[in-house]
């Protein structure tokens, strides 16, 4: 089993990491800097410190990885002082206390304590704390450790697995072990209760069957890019599989249609007051599980099968990291319109224009109506579902993780293997492989944002890699709900599809997009990879960070005067998402409008400092 120290360690970390990042607070203080009391901490590391209101507590961690860009590892679990004294250092510290900490020792503390801490220092620090949810978070911190708990014990005598060289689609998916690194609840999913935990989660290596119910036609409602109806085409795909009673049901009933749910949403929703009414009219049957066995990935509502014909995103009503997984129509509209742009002869146009750029359509969706209002807990989103058990394909989330017990991570074994394979010097092999990746994802991207005015919503976990020999070759991107279409740009689009205005609600002006471009594609997805690209000690996040630079400056030459470039190469600051903030001011990303759903703080811009 493994130890509890590493448990509290990435959970912990996640959280220290968040909080440093977003408040500015917290220092590094190198080994040759430390004293004799200080040493006694670090293990002859780095050590973080971090001075916490309002009882001026002193809590300190060794840290086996600094990384400018936010993402410490850290060697330990902290220790805090037993006297409210501060630890001298070259920062800002200095002016709080002079106590050279004589006669002082370190103390452990539980993992729960050291959170609060935390979290009631952050609320102590802004004015309007009566509306904070300090609680709540930590409720939520302490739902993801256990549920990183229930994790490491599945997956204890296969956890070297999430850093081997060959790894499939559904593999990758399963295998992000501790999710986001700047989110200080990455695993939280307040809803699943005892064995549901490990029975729907995708860390677990789960599958499941869908849950289906057969629907009066008058009751539901459906939208299909490639036919004329979806649960047509779900019924004919399904039929052989269907047991006596299920056959029997839909001959009986040949005009009803079929509605796939999460095992788990199918009885939550049978609680409801319509089901039972539903039930008495003879206007839905429950069919029970059915069909494909489906693997949850990364967002645990989406789920997968290589011999299914589509892939499943189902509403939940499960609090996943910050919101309710709940689908809303608007974002279903989103996905049709995106869906009929890329299978366009204007889609063709852009596939030809980037061949290295792809996406993951989602084409139909299903509903129950009742009362002539959709019930958004019951909407099923079909995706495309393009990849089989050959196709090397991750998404950047997994392959950028820490392995949670070593100083390594997958593309260290990408990198070896390469390097074993071609006799590449490593640190050539890891510079030429993040160019590729800039050749391949990011500067396609950043043309498509400015000649036809797309933007994609490509956060780590969003951002799909597929790889040919170690190195990478095609940028999938997935969740087209979230794709927007900057106004200044994207003019003959729309024209075409006025409705991605009045229905999908996601034309944006250019200042805003460029914010939330800064954010995804390179807070979230390039900073987060230049840190697990240096973890492996191959290169430096400097000579990273500066190859980076270089392609913004070459692709300002191609787009001169766009605000985006002054943003990314001269602002001294970065909007970044605050995830703890969010959780904090108990702000669903969902259903709030998307300028206020989530908080954004300003951070030093790397390129720039």
């Amino acid at each position: 089993m493994m130890q509890h120290k590493t448990l509290d360690r990435l959970t912990l970390q996640n959280l220290i990491n968040a909080y440093c990042f977003e408040t500015g607070h917290g220092d590094i203080i190198a080994v040759e800097q430390q004293d004799d009391i200080q040493k006694q901490a670090s293990q002859n590391k780095p050590l973080l410190v971090l001075m916490l209101l309002p009882s001026n507590t002193v809590m300190v961690v060794p840290v086996d990885r600094v990384s400018q860009l936010g993402q410490h590892r850290l060697a330990g679990t902290p220790l805090i002082l037993n006297k409210q004294v501060s630890i001298r250092s070259e920062s800002k510290l200095d002016t709080q206390l002079d106590d050279p900490l004589q006669n002082s020792r370190w103390i452990k503390s539980s993992a729960m304590s050291l959170a609060s801490l935390i979290i009631e220092d952050i609320v102590h620090r802004y004015k309007d704390k009566a509306t904070l949810d300090a609680n709540g978070v930590l409720k939520r911190w302490i739902e993801s450790y256990e549920g990183l708990q229930i994790i490491l014990e599945h997956r204890n005598d296969e956890i070297d697995d999430i850093i081997d060289y060959q790894q499939d689609f559904v593999q990758t998916e399963q295998n992000l072990i501790y999710g986001h690194a700047m989110h200080p609840t990455p695993k939280g999913r307040a809803g699943f209760y005892g064995a549901e935990w490990a029975k729907y989660a995708p860390e677990t290596s789960s599958k499941t069957q869908l849950h289906y119910w057969l629907v009066h036609p008058s009751c539901i409602t459906e939208e299909f890019v490639d036919g004329d109806s979806i649960t047509t085409a779900l019924k004919s795909k399904l039929q052989a599989d269907m047991s006596g009673y299920q056959q029997q049901l839909v001959d009986e009933h040949p005009d009803y249609k079929l509605l796939p749910l999460h095992p788990w949403q199918a009885r939550f929703l049978q609680q409801q007051p319509w089901y039972q009414k539903l039930l008495e009219k003879g206007q839905l049957f429950d069919l029970g599980e059915l069909g494909w066995y489906l693997h949850p990935t990364t967002s645990v509502r989406t789920l997968a099968a290589f011999d299914a014909p589509w892939m499943f995103k189902l509403s939940l009503s499960v609090a996943i990291t910050n919101s309710v997984r709940i689908n809303l129509p608007k974002e279903c509209k989103r996905g049709m319109h995106a869906c009929r742009i890329w299978r366009s002869d204007y889609g063709t146009q852009l596939k030809t224009e980037y061949p290295t750029i792809a996406v993951l359509n989602d084409p139909a969706w299903i509903a129950l109506r009742v009362n002539g209002k959709i019930i958004d807990e019951t909407i099923c989103i079909l995706r495309d579902n393009p990849f089989t058990e050959d196709t090397q394909v991750t998404n950047l989330a997994s392959l950028s993780q820490d392995h949670p017990t070593r100083l390594t991570n997958r593309l260290d074994t990408l990198f070896k293997s390469i390097h074993k394979r071609t006799d590449e010097p490593l640190e050539q092999v890891a510079i030429r492989w993040f160019d590729t990746y800039l050749q391949v994802g990011f500067i396609p991207l950043i043309h498509m944002y400015y000649q036809h005015g797309i933007g994609f919503e490509v956060h780590q976990q969003n951002s799909l890699i597929e790889l040919t020999d170690g190195y990478p070759t095609k940028f999938w991107a997935r969740d087209n709900q979230g794709f927007g279409y900057i106004a200044e740009y994207a003019t003959p689009l729309i024209d075409a599809y006025p409705e991605l205005i009045s229905e999908g609600e996601c034309v944006i002006p250019e200042d805003f997009a460029d914010s939330r471009f800064a954010y995804y594609l390179v807070g979230n997805s390039i900073f987060g990879l230049i840190t697990a690209i240096a973890r492996t000690q191959l290169v430096s996040e400097d000579t990273l960070i500066t190859t980076f630079k270089a392609c913004l400056m070459a692709l300002e030459q191609q787009y001169p005067h766009r605000s985006l470039f002054d943003l990314l190469l001269r602002s001294p600051t970065l909007p970044f998402k605050g995830n703890l903030l969010t959780r904090l001011y108990a702000l669903d990303e969902l259903t709030a409008p998307v300028e206020t759903q989530s908080i954004y703080v300003d951070i030093p811009n790397p390129m720039v400092t």
